[in-house]
């Protein structure tokens, strides 16, 4: 007898993304800023100059999806665009510096969120989430 089973787990990620994602754009309303976008900036505060191919590595966006993230970043002053020294076919990303502080306020608001999370767990419960995202990565590599 084949018991179908509930699905659990994936609809619960796909709440909290979204739930994270209302978040951002309540907190950065007067920016208009997606939870993409806020990740993006978050990470070009720490790699950057870094590749798109880094961004694509990092996030898994696709390339074309990446490339009309930047885009809109690019129009808003926020990032710029240019090329490798060493290499004019690759294209390096890097925050300008009203970028950089809208990626710090971002990274500070995450941080705080992730704080009061905090509030609720344990080190045991941080550990098995991260057991979680990892075997999901995993499988669909």
């Amino acid at each position: 007898m084949n018991e179908r089973v509930t699905p659990h787990l994936i609809p619960a990620l796909e709440r909290a993304t979204h739930t994270v994602a209302l978040w951002i754009e309540r907190a950065f309303a007067d920016l208009r800023l997606t939870q993409a976008e806020a990740h993006v900036l978050i990470a070009l505060s720490e790699l950057a100059p870094c590749s798109i191919n880094d961004l694509h590595h990092r996030f898994g966006h696709k390339r074309s999806t990446l490339t009309s993230l930047l885009d809109r970043l690019e129009e808003r002053g926020w990032v710029r665009r240019g090329t490798h020294p060493d290499s004019r076919r690759l294209v390096l990303v890097e925050l300008t510096e009203e970028g950089r502080l809208i990626a710090d306020r971002a990274q500070s608001a995450v941080q705080e969120l992730e704080a009061r999370l905090m509030t609720y767990l344990d080190s045991d419960d941080v550990a098995a989430f991260a057991r979680v995202l990892s075997a999901l990565e995993e499988e669909l590599q």
